[in-house]
């Protein structure tokens, strides 16, 4: 996918564009990062969001992909809430630095530290650092690669910076039109996760 991002680059240089590229890249970036500030700026505007999402899990041992849905919750300033409701129920919650799992069915309810958690941290910032609207956040965990696309729609493919973490998962990939993630694709241990997300009201 970041090869895309290069392509796309390349297109809107040109063939003059090409031969000043070494010139032109730099300023590409200052227009992403530009670009990505803005849009983060209008996350930062919205205190709170709901939205139902579906997500499907590709692993290359399973012939067919696991499916599960649920819903999204966030409330500023740093309380992000997942709740899956099929094909079981289980909740994902986290406040500062903690996570709360619960597993109802089987009376599961374990809190972790996120300091203690790098892989699942960095999942986490990842969505809850772009509904906060915090680049600071985003940057500390990825490299980051923004595209501003046709209508107010957006893409950005983050690439963990931690060597730990890439071994777990290679990239994320969210898009979104405006302040709302549309899809989170996650790619890691071989396997593909697709989240598709519909805000609620």
């Amino acid at each position: 996918m970041t090869g895309s991002f290069g392509a796309a680059r390349a297109a809107r240089l040109g063939r003059r564009g090409l031969l000043l590229a070494p010139l032109a890249f730099p300023a590409l970036a200052r227009a992403e990062e530009a670009g990505l500030q803005a849009l983060l700026r209008r996350f930062a505007a919205l205190p709170q969001s709901r939205a139902s999402f579906t997500e499907d899990k590709a692993i290359p041992e399973l012939d067919l992909p696991l499916p599960s849905e649920g819903t999204l919750s966030w409330q500023a300033p740093d309380r992000l809430e997942k709740r899956t409701l099929s094909p079981i129920q289980e909740v994902l919650r986290v406040a500062g630095d903690r996570l709360l799992y619960e597993r109802p069915d089987r009376g599961i309810r374990r809190e972790f530290g996120l300091e203690d958690q790098p892989e699942m941290r960095a999942l986490v910032e990842a969505i809850r650092g772009t509904l906060a609207g915090d680049p600071g956040a985003l940057h500390r965990y990825y490299d980051i690669a923004f595209d501003a696309l046709p209508e107010g729609a957006w893409r950005m493919v983050l690439t963990p910076l931690s060597t730990r973490v890439r071994a777990a998962v290679q990239r994320i990939l969210l898009s979104g039109r405006g302040p709302q993630i549309l899809a989170v694709d996650t790619e890691g241990n071989g396997g593909v996760t697709r989240m598709r997300i519909t805000p609620l009201p």
